[in-house]
């Protein structure tokens, strides 16, 4: 059985988690979504489209009798587990260390071809 409060304090909860965790001042779970984009897991992406799909029934009353509670909640769990399962600390730090990495690989090659160019050139 659908129950709309039950609805809307799972809805406040997900957009709170996903503006604690990504930023932002999302006023939608829609706008959340988007602004989280592909850093959430597949599944709970997928489970976000299904719960923004059912927002509109859910504000009507005679259309809520088309949902199902149950699956709403199971939506509702797996986006909430994907949101919780973001570890924006450790993405950050790889983002850092692929920035350095590139950046050495760049000074290597670089005075790679400067020592290429000076033997060519009899300096060395």
């Amino acid at each position: 059985m659908f129950d709309p409060a039950h609805f809307q304090t799972r809805l406040k909860e997900a957009q709170t988690l996903l503006k604690r965790t990504f930023g932002g001042d999302p006023k939608t779970l829609k706008a959340g979504l988007r602004k989280a984009g592909r850093r959430l897991p597949r599944k709970a992406r997928l489970a976000g489209r299904e719960i923004v799909k059912a927002q509109p029934l859910a504000e009507h009353p005679k259309l809520q009798q088309q949902l199902d509670g149950e699956k709403l909640d199971k939506q509702f769990d797996r986006l909430i587990a994907g949101i919780k399962s973001v570890d924006m600390a450790d993405r950050r730090k790889g983002a850092v260390l692929g920035a350095l990495a590139a950046t050495a690989f760049n000074l290597l090659v670089f005075f790679g071809l400067l020592l290429l160019f000076a033997m060519w050139r009899g300096w060395v």
